[in-house]
């Protein structure tokens, strides 16, 4: 026998259900029979929503129509939303004035969308609503809340221990608390607490409910960056905070 035509056992090439996909498969999904059972109950799960769903969002979806056609649908009518784009963008802000705040979404001024100044209506603040909204009380309640949430990082590492007490609760608080539930607090239960006759915005309100939520998860970001970094130490926290400049870890 020529033995240019033996192989040598280097050169076997592993069986197929051991390398590429499949082995991978077979390593991965396969590999026990807890695992078998549970990726046949994932693709079976799989199969029967996302037939389904894809049938719904989009082979029988209508996508111009009017409210007719949308009862009548067998999926989704996404012709509601080019309708109602106005009202998703501006909420209740008057039609013959949403430039105004669109012009805010690009400057984030406050100014155009309240007016008051000569050549622009005042429109109050409870007409206000849409994206610029959003994204007004976003960006101001994210810059507001990264101050107090340092604040905050720096008295949970306090030597005070009323101090750190109290930076410990009120974080904790806030973190166990969903944001939809201070929001909620602050412009329905809240006012039920004011005396007769005294009002605050509800613009206001949802501002400072924004900002103590953020500034919670501030704190422990920033208290997380501070540990791992050289020198830091529960007892000298400022030291640490001012060496910081770029994310440790």
């Amino acid at each position: 026998m020529n033995d240019e035509s033996v192989k040598q056992p280097d050169d076997i090439k592993p069986p197929v259900t051991h390398i590429g996909a499949i082995g991978w498969i077979r390593a991965n999904l396969f590999n026990s029979a807890f695992n078998s059972v549970l990726t046949l109950l994932i693709l079976f799960c799989l199969w029967k929503t996302v037939p389904p769903f894809v049938k719904w969002a989009f082979i029988d979806s209508v996508w111009a129509t009017g409210s007719e056609g949308c009862r009548n649908a067998d999926g989704a009518c996404w012709s509601v939303i080019p309708s109602n784009i106005r009202f998703i963008m501006f909420g209740f802000y008057p039609a013959d004035r949403q430039w105004r705040p669109l012009t805010a979404m690009i400057l984030l001024l406050v100014l155009l969308m309240r007016g008051g100044v000569p050549g622009l209506v005042t429109v109050e603040s409870t007409q206000w609503g849409g994206l610029p909204l959003t994204l007004l009380l976003s960006v101001f309640g994210l810059a507001a809340a990264y101050p107090v949430g340092i604040v905050l990082a720096l008295g949970r590492q306090s030597r005070m221990p009323a101090i750190r007490s109290l930076c410990v609760i009120y974080i904790e608080m806030i973190r166990g608390v969903p944001l939809i539930s201070l929001l909620f607090m602050s412009s329905i239960i809240f006012p039920l607490f004011l005396p007769e006759g005294v009002t605050i915005n509800k613009i206001l309100r949802a501002q400072v409910a924004i900002i103590m939520f953020t500034a919670a998860y501030v704190a422990e970001v920033v208290r997380g960056a501070c540990r791992p970094c050289p020198g830091a130490s529960l007892k000298r926290p400022i030291p640490s905070v001012s060496t910081i400049v770029r994310p440790c870890g």
